[in-house]
């Protein structure tokens, strides 16, 4: 369903909060950094690429009960936490 390869950027965050970070983080694929910058419009931090943190987001999505695909994002909610992974 989901191929961590195409993942351009993960957020984990609190559930039932909006996405815009203040809530939660984004992390970027080392990959697809200068994809994910254009995406955002502007650059992003080295510090928000971790390719680690992109896989573990991915994992738990893939673990969740019931992972959902709009297109373009997948998203799940484990406990009190929200993850979205974005894909190309």
């Amino acid at each position: 369903m989901l191929d961590v390869s195409k993942v351009f950027k993960v957020y984990n965050g609190k559930l039932n909060r909006c996405c815009c970070g203040c809530s939660g983080k984004y992390h970027i694929a080392s990959a697809h950094k200068e994809f994910a910058d254009q995406d955002r419009g502007y650059a992003y931090d080295d510090g928000d690429v971790n390719d680690v943190t992109v896989r573990k987001v991915v994992g738990k999505i893939l673990s969740a009960n019931n992972p959902i695909d709009e297109g373009g994002h997948v998203y799940a909610t484990v406990g009190k936490r929200m993850y979205i992974a974005y894909y190309k």
